[in-house]
């Protein structure tokens, strides 16, 4: 079954077709999802570069388009006040300092794309209430030594003012945030990196990696394609024996993901959905959620450990009783969008 964000992001848009034969170019990119379409886009209006991007399926068929469509003002699982604790405070201003960039950067590149953006921050809900303080601790850190305006919410306005999450015990809010459409946000990548000159090559899978003489020679089933330099944006569906840099360099996770039918204005009201911003609750295995655009809700969070296990029943099983606990009034709600994949 397609992912909702194939399902409904429309007519994909035209591209370059495969690698028909031997070709010589500047900068090849590996990947033409998120990080290597807006690659291209950058070499193309920063540096004039008029890459070629390579892609094994078509284009944004990874991590790209298997997602919650969440962009968040983080790096990685660990929070500023440990980055503090590994890194030290001036890394860990620098760090923070990336990331704010980063989503101006993203809010300057979707300005002009018909992504059905969501704005206005992230609610990190907490499921349980012995983590209210550590919340509260972080939310200080944040204001006082980030200048970054965190914000504490009790329970009763979380559940009240903006949803109605039976497991919020109170909530920290920050002020970047954005959800989007991860299809159309793709398709506007595309469109873009094509043209600004960039060329890109579905079912161009790199089959073989070799340098010689300052040069790269990528074989892919229609051609080879000489590169003097080259870009990596591949992640979960990359093999690590692709270049002796990759080794041991990838870690895949699997995602389980879900979308309901469109909520009734009672259901909407009996959850009280009054936020379309993103939200997280504090697991270990996070749940992330919100409600889309068009009143549907989408859930989603880590799944299984191995590619084998990923299609059992039991991964959407448990994607369906964590919102069932969050929000009892939706269940037995037809789910109209289950996938899963690596992200």
């Amino acid at each position: 079954a397609p992912t909702y964000w194939v399902g409904t992001a429309g007519e994909p848009p035209e591209d370059d077709g495969p690698i028909t034969h031997d070709i010589e170019v500047d900068v090849a990119i590996i990947g033409s999802g998120f990080t290597g379409l807006t690659t291209a886009i950058f070499l193309a209006q920063e540096h004039g570069i008029k890459a070629t991007v390579l892609e094994a399926n078509r284009s944004a068929w990874g991590c790209s388009t298997r997602n919650g469509g969440q962009a968040q003002c983080a790096s990685g699982r660990l929070k500023r006040s440990q980055w503090i604790q590994r890194w030290g405070l001036d890394t860990a201003l620098k760090m923070h300092r990336e990331c704010v960039e980063g989503m101006e950067n993203f809010k300057e590149l979707i300005k002009d794309i018909d992504c059905d953006p969501q704005p206005g921050g992230h609610l990190y809900i907490a499921h349980r209430a012995r983590l209210m303080p550590v919340l509260e601790k972080e939310a200080a850190l944040l204001r006082d030594t980030f200048q970054y305006d965190a914000r504490i919410l009790g329970a009763d306005t979380v559940r009240n003012e903006w949803v109605n999450d039976r497991e919020a015990h109170g909530a920290m809010h920050e002020p970047e945030g954005i959800g989007i459409h991860a299809g159309k946000l793709a398709f506007g990548y595309l469109k873009k990196a094509r043209a600004l000159g960039a060329t890109v090559h579905p079912s161009s899978p790199v089959q073989s990696w070799k340098t010689r003489n300052g040069y790269h020679y990528l074989q892919t089933p229609g051609g080879v394609v000489k590169a003097k330099a080259v870009g990596v944006a591949t992640g979960g569906y990359t093999s690590n024996g692709l270049h002796a840099e990759l080794k041991n360099r990838l870690l895949p996770i699997l995602s389980n993901s879900l979308v309901t039918r469109p909520l009734t204005p009672a259901e909407i009201e009996a959850c009280h959905f009054y936020t379309h911003q993103v939200l997280t609750d504090t697991r270990v295995l996070r749940n992330y959620y919100r409600l889309l655009p068009y009143n549907r809700l989408q859930i989603g969070s880590r799944s299984a450990i191995t590619g084998k296990d990923a299609p059992q029943r039991k991964y959407q099983d448990l994607l369906v009783g964590a919102m069932e606990r969050k929000f009892p009034e939706l269940k037995g709600i037809e789910i109209a969008y289950s996938w899963w994949g690596w992200v």
